[in-house]
């Protein structure tokens, strides 16, 4: 038994660590973890999915020691745990109404009391800081994450707020009127915390109500049906509905529980947030990943083209549970047989044995397992990237790669009752003097949006172009619109201009001058001639990831570090295409204007770091066709951001 991702003596700096384990001798079965640092700590079983299992444990102020038990194995970790004491944090918060009592909807068997809501809260903004730091560390970032508000004891916890608003006024507003409400009525509550607290907050009113005698189909006509709902992000605030709380895990106990909940969600009594999967764990899925995504906003992320920050966070169980790989036990223990073995199967096979014939996982793929997540070991001073499908990396420990095998053919009789008689010899003409051609590959890529409209994209390579043409289609099949572009493409990611695909289901987000969203940031400087080393980060979760530039960009914040006042005249600038960043740059981050998606950026990371740059559009190799501004946003190394909206025609050739 092995912990792949922390190591005996670690220092933490949050509560809830992810432990991911390997045992090389068992494929099924529970393993047992516990705190016996601590006396209030529960001994909780973890499942094990083909030899690999993945842990939470609650750690204490201090010295902590971790047990993890397997039979009759014991292992044990020293872990200390010391919060880093930021001056900046995150404030988890419940809303009620002035004329409500604060339960929030869901089924009768499950509690929907406040203080069962503040639980379910707490644990999961534990839950996302601990995503943060396993995702930064994907990056070579080491395990950085934010801080939460601490009570007693240093431990996290959420508050309820009293809105003035009655429950009957927050079902009549819209979400964005209640995104702007409740900033307003926060920042009055406590405005002298409004330059170090990013509220976290749910709202215990939200409520679901079906039409009659009609299930609703689309995510579009569910939201129609629900009243006090938004997933709104930016400033200072992130807010969020309560639809599905219902189904989140209130305890450390609970979360492979919850996680791993297939029950169908009822649309005819509750909503269901869960692209499109209606279960109960794709409900849990979708709520919590939509809350680190909206709180994402208030750290001066922007949309992405993959990760969290565009549709991934719907992956974000992926990180907590262990992502069974078909046959990947069995298929490795059966390679390892000799040939002879092996040619002596049997003569038929079932239905189930001829579709998983060909994806027989080769044992030498298990040593993805133990791949590092973190960037090249040889690294330039300037990094660059655009956002390049080859660059989406989002392979999971659990699924090696597929490979056929042809050495042990399986001899099928030519007849019934004739499997002993021997195969008669193939005989194979070659023809010569002919020309082989090269056929085009093409992909097509289809998305149900939340509307219920449909999006079909489909890619075609061939003579060093990309073809791309995308369909729009209504509910009813009609075609709403059609476009077609042709590009060339590159071998070198570091230039490449074709984007990924992006998904066109995005949580919505704040667009008033109060959210990071206003003013998305987008600013590049000149690249140095040479040619420039990209990091290679191997995504192990699918989409739950964190963006580079959002992970850059979040390294440097200052709510994930130690921060001092920053005298104004060191602030970054900009004065035409001329960046100055008397602190040191660290991200300049180019995104569309308005969407606000990241396309482009330069990172930083090697001390020390540039003070000035020029801006060049010769180096922006991927810039959109038919953009006539785009916004720049610039973060120094003590994390003073700026974010400016700038003309193309302004940028230097």
């Amino acid at each position: 038994m092995k912990i792949l991702n922390i190591n005996d003596g670690d220092t933490i700096s949050y509560h809830l660590p992810l432990l991911i384990g390997d045992l090389e001798l068992c494929c099924q079965g529970d393993v047992t973890v516990w705190n016996s640092s601590c006396k209030k700590t529960n001994k909780i079983e973890w499942p094990i999915v083909d030899g690999r299992f993945k842990a939470l444990v609650k750690l204490a102020c201090g010295k902590n020691l971790v047990c993890i038990e397997w039979g009759s194995e014991l292992l044990t970790l020293t872990l200390f745990f010391h919060p880093p004491l930021f001056r900046h944090y995150v404030r988890p918060v419940y809303i009620i109404c002035s004329d409500d009592d604060g339960y929030f909807q869901g089924p009768d068997d499950e509690d929907c009391s406040p203080q069962c809501a503040q639980e379910k809260i707490t644990l999961a903004a534990m839950l996302i800081q601990s995503f943060t730091a396993e995702k930064m560390s994907e990056h070579g970032f080491q395990k950085t994450t934010f801080q939460l508000e601490h009570g007693q004891g240093n431990e996290p916890g959420c508050k309820i707020f009293q809105s003035k608003l009655t429950q009957d006024e927050a079902h009549s507003m819209t979400g964005d009127e209640l995104w702007s409400y409740f900033a307003r009525e926060l920042i009055g509550f406590d405005s002298s915390s409004k330059d170090y607290c990013k509220w976290f907050c749910f709202m215990s009113f939200t409520r679901y109500f079906p039409p009659e005698n009609y299930v609703p189909k689309t995510h579009g006509e569910i939201l129609k049906s629900t009243k006090g709902h938004t997933a709104l992000g930016g400033g200072g605030l992130a807010l969020f509905g309560t639809g599905s709380l219902h189904t989140w895990a209130r305890s450390v106990e609970e979360v492979s529980k919850r996680f791993t909940d297939n029950r169908k969600i009822d649309r005819r009594k509750f909503m269901d947030d869960s692209a499109y999967r209606e279960t109960y764990w794709g409900n849990y899925a979708t709520g919590l990943g939509a809350s680190l995504h909206e709180l994402g906003h208030t750290f001066d992320l922007a949309h992405t083209p993959t990760g969290i920050m565009a549709r991934g966070f719907d992956d974000i169980h992926r990180v907590f549970t262990v992502q069974r790989s078909k046959g990947s036990r069995e298929s490795s223990d059966r390679s390892r047989e000799p040939s002879s073995s092996r040619d002596s199967l049997p003569n038929t096979t079932t239905n189930e044995e001829n579709s998983n014939s060909g994806c027989d996982c080769h044992p030498e793929h298990k040593k993805s397992k133990q791949l590092s997540s973190g960037s090249s070991s040889e690294e330039s001073i300037m990094h660059t990237s655009h956002a390049d499908i080859g660059r989406q990396s989002s392979v999971s420990p659990s699924s090696a790669p597929c490979k056929l095998y042809f050495n042990s053919p399986i001899r099928k009789p030519s007849s019934i009752g004739s499997s002993s008689e021997s195969l008669q010899p193939l005989v194979v003409k070659l023809e010569t003097g002919f020309k082989s051609k090269k056929s085009p590959s093409s992909m097509t890529i289809s998305i149900k949006n939340y509307d219920g409209t449909e999006k079909h994209q489909m890619l075609r390579h061939e003579d060093g172009f990309e073809v791309v043409t995308e369909l729009l289609l209504s509910q009813e099949g009609k075609l709403l619109n059609k476009t077609c572009r042709r590009e060339r493409t590159s071998s070198c990611s570091s230039t490449s201009s074709t984007s990924a695909p992006q998904s066109p289901v995005r949580m919505p987000s704040r667009s008033t001058s109060q959210s990071p969203m206003t003013t998305v940031p987008a600013m590049l400087p000149n690249s140095p001639e040479e040619p420039i080393r990209i990091p290679d980060i191997m995504y192990q979760d699918g989409g739950a990831h964190w963006y580079r530039s959002s992970a850059v960009l979040l390294h440097y914040h200052k709510w994930f570090n130690q921060t001092s006042q920053c005298n104004q005249k060191y602030l970054p600038s900009v004065s035409g295409s001329k960046i100055k960043a008397p602190c040191g740059l660290r991200l300049v981050e180019l995104r569309k204007d308005p969407e606000g998606v990241v396309f482009h950026h330069w990172e930083f990371i090697h001390d020390p770091p540039p003070m000035t740059f020029t801006l060049k559009l010769s180096r922006i190799h991927n810039m959109p066709s038919s953009a006539i501004t785009i916004v720049v946003l610039i973060e120094d190394s003590r994390g003073n951001i700026l974010k400016r909206k700038m003309k193309v025609e302004d940028l230097e050739p």
